[in-house]
């Protein structure tokens, strides 16, 4: 009877252990945002970036990855990844990561790694490739300072082989833990067209800090067979998140929101046409919009899905983004639903620089919404 009862407590410590963040823990709301690294201008950007108004940083500047690699040996890995890899020496892009890290911890935030998931598929259900590519990018992290890993996996991603590799990731990153004594963290990006069974979302939340749910590129972006419509729109998005996601707690949930948005010419929201949106559109950042309203575009707010749209004069051209009111908004909704934060796609897409006789650039985005934590949310 001692036995099974000693068998019972072993158990119950394990699930404990592994459903509980520990002392990954962070308190209050989390407040995020990816960068790309090929996207860092200079110097100048990097001292002039607030990084203390938000928790973390998801960095996307890993090493090009060849998935056939991951067939080889663990040396050659190592090597071909980490050993031999360095950032590129000069003055913009890649080459300023490291001062980007440095600049980070010195406003007292995180960074992690971000790998995207291209191709991942192609390892991930062949577990001593997963543990390989695992082991790699724990190597990775530790040799360039980094906090953690954020896999950022979209399209093929299928539930139980992103648990498999979610898992191997941790117990890698947990093995570095218990060497250094250093925190590490492990969230997802993940697409919100994915479904998840309550099974499989309890067993991923043993492993990951938080998921990343990419509320963004919803209406129809630059994609083939696709409608031009709002970029985030919030009606779709309470409706999707509350009932595609509700298999998670919502604390183990953050919010996307964008800096961006997008462009078109030659075609009327909400209408199909033929071919491909990259021929009638583009990406589009919020540093852009203020020449377009001095030139005369208007602001249509859609009562419904709670997001605007701007039009040219002729309403020849027009642009899906938010703005501040949409933005309060969804901020509310993320409030009333208790979910664990929100985070920004992209950095610099709304990121000016310091104007003349102040030392710190300002975003026009990101800067309202760190107002509306400090206002509304508990610390």
């Amino acid at each position: 009877m001692r036995r099974y009862i000693f068998i019972f407590y072993l158990s119950a410590v394990w699930t404990l252990a592994c459903c509980s963040d520990g002392a990954r823990n962070v308190s209050g709301f989390i407040h995020a945002t990816y960068s790309v690294g090929g996207r860092l201008k200079n110097m100048d950007e990097i001292r002039q970036s607030d990084f203390r108004q938000i928790q973390f940083v998801y960095l996307m500047a890993c090493p090009p990855l060849e998935m056939a690699d991951f067939a080889r040996d663990k040396q050659f890995i190592a090597d071909k990844y980490v050993n031999n890899f360095s950032y590129p020496a000069g003055e913009e892009g890649d080459a300023l990561v490291p001062s980007l890290i440095e600049k980070v911890h010195a406003d007292g935030s995180k960074v992690l790694i971000s790998f995207p998931g291209v191709d991942f598929d192609r390892i991930v259900h062949v577990p001593e490739q997963r543990q390989k590519f695992a082991a790699m990018m724990a190597q990775f992290t530790d040799k360039f300072g980094y906090d953690g890993i954020e896999i950022d996996w979209e399209h093929t991603v299928t539930p139980h082989t992103h648990l498999w590799l979610m898992r191997d990731i941790r117990k890698e990153l947990d093995r570095l833990a218990e060497k250094s004594g250093k925190v590490y963290y492990l969230t997802t990006a993940l697409n919100s067209v994915h479904q998840y069974s309550k099974s499989v979302a309890d067993s991923l939340c043993r492993y990951v800090d938080w998921v990343n749910l990419m509320m963004y590129d919803m209406g129809g972006g630059i994609w083939e067979d696709a409608v031009a419509t709002h970029n985030t729109p919030l009606g779709d998005i309470r409706e999707i998140v509350e009932n595609r996601w509700g298999v998670f707690e919502s604390q183990k949930l953050c919010i996307g929101l964008a800096s961006y948005g997008f462009y078109y010419k030659g075609i009327k929201p909400g209408i199909k046409v033929e071919g491909c949106l990259k021929d009638y559109g583009r990406y589009f950042d919020y540093n852009e919009l203020p020449a377009l309203l001095q030139n005369g575009w208007i602001e249509e707010y859609d009562a419904v899905q709670e997001v605007p749209y701007y039009f040219s004069p002729d309403k020849e051209e027009f642009v899906t983004i938010d703005n501040l009111m949409s933005l309060e908004k969804k901020m509310d909704w993320v409030k009333k639903q208790n979910y664990r934060g929100v985070f920004w796609w992209e950095f610099h897409s709304d990121f000016q620089f310091a104007r003349e006789g102040e030392s710190r650039g300002t975003h026009y985005f990101m800067d309202f919404v760190s107002g509306y934590i400090q206002k509304n949310m508990e610390k």
